[in-house]
């Protein structure tokens, strides 16, 4: 908090948590409610005390909260994370709440799962942060939703868009329900899967071999197995027509291998009504699903400049005044 003459700040020692004051006329600082004083330099991010009785201290600032340089030496690689020492105690970690780098929003994580290099690929490497994006969107469709990631950054880098997030996986969706809460109802998360058919469909947890193929890889087939589960199902065109709109602005797809039926069955109902198709695809599980993607947009879109492991495929000019023609007629009933 700033006021005209001291800011206070939450500060992190080894020792104590509390509020610093630092006075913004002479470069004092006080520890509010304890009473210790000194003066102080901030340079960015990097604050250091002169204590009047004690040495000085050096902080670094962690999304908003000064953190003693001392405790993130003894930081560990949140990849690598497993337990946590309490006392004399070993206590299993299962899952983390993080602070996006750079927003005041927290996401919970599970440890030593998918979830940890899908939100480095988002919000350390930046993989949607594209000039493909455009400027503004109203509606976006987050077809593979996971966990709410991608929902999140869309939220926040569009903050009146309206976002519909499909994930079929239980654990997943109900992971991204909490996830995507703070975004409020702009955010209506649809528990089911994207498919060639509206419907029910098989869910796979694990391959043909019977290895678990993780919350990063669940797949939707209609082959039958005794390990899968049932799952609702729609067409494309059907989840949009839940937003009762003509187009969607941005539609990003992350399905594990189910594009490939989906960009093979039925394109014209749905496809000539995105403006911007963001789409990961897998081969390595079925292999000509990006040359399936690839024959589907050939004529309507562009490509644009990969992004990661995303393809981004604009639809071309001349298309776009029919779908934004329909749009109108659809407001005016």
């Amino acid at each position: 908090m700033v006021h005209s003459e001291f800011i206070r700040i939450e500060a992190n020692h080894p020792h104590w948590t509390g509020i610093l004051r630092l006075s913004t006329r002479d470069k004092s600082v006080e520890h509010e409610g304890v009473g210790n004083t000194g003066t102080y330099e901030l340079t960015g991010g990097r604050l250091k005390v002169f204590w009047e009785k004690f040495s000085p201290d050096e902080f670094e600032n962690v999304a908003g909260i000064y953190v003693h340089r001392e405790l993130l030496g003894e930081i560990p690689n949140i990849e690598s994370v497993v337990a946590f020492r309490l006392l004399d105690h070993v206590l299993l970690a299962k899952k983390v709440t993080v602070v996006i780098p750079n927003v005041n929003y927290e996401v919970t994580l599970r440890l030593n799962t998918s979830d940890i290099p899908t939100f480095t690929q988002l919000f350390v490497w930046a993989e949607y942060e594209s000039p493909n994006l455009p400027p503004s969107a109203d509606v976006i469709v987050d077809l593979g939703a996971n966990i709410g990631l991608a929902t999140i950054f869309f939220g926040l880098k569009y903050p009146t868009a309206k976002i519909l997030a499909v994930e079929p996986d239980e654990k997943n969706f109900a992971l991204m329900t909490e996830n995507v809460r703070p975004l409020g109802g702009r955010v209506i998360p649809q528990h089911g899967a994207a498919w060639i058919n509206d419907g029910v469909i098989n869910l796979h947890l694990e391959d043909e071999r019977g290895a678990s193929l993780g919350a990063w890889g669940i797949q939707t087939s209609d082959r039958a197995c005794e390990s899968a589960t049932k799952v609702k199902c729609w067409k494309v065109g059907s989840i949009i027509d839940l937003f009762d709109r003509a187009q969607v602005d941005i539609l990003k797809i992350d399905i594990e291998g189910a594009e490939f039926e989906i960009f093979s069955n039925g394109i014209n109902e749905w496809l000539p009504r995105i403006k911007l198709l963001i789409i990961e695809t897998h081969d390595r599980f079925k292999p000509g699903s990006e040359a399936a993607v690839r024959n589907a947009v050939d004529t309507l879109f562009e490509e644009l400049p990969r992004s990661g492991e995303n393809l981004f495929f604009r639809r071309r000019i001349e298309f776009q005044q029919s779908a934004e023609a329909v749009d109108v007629g659809r407001a005016a009933l």
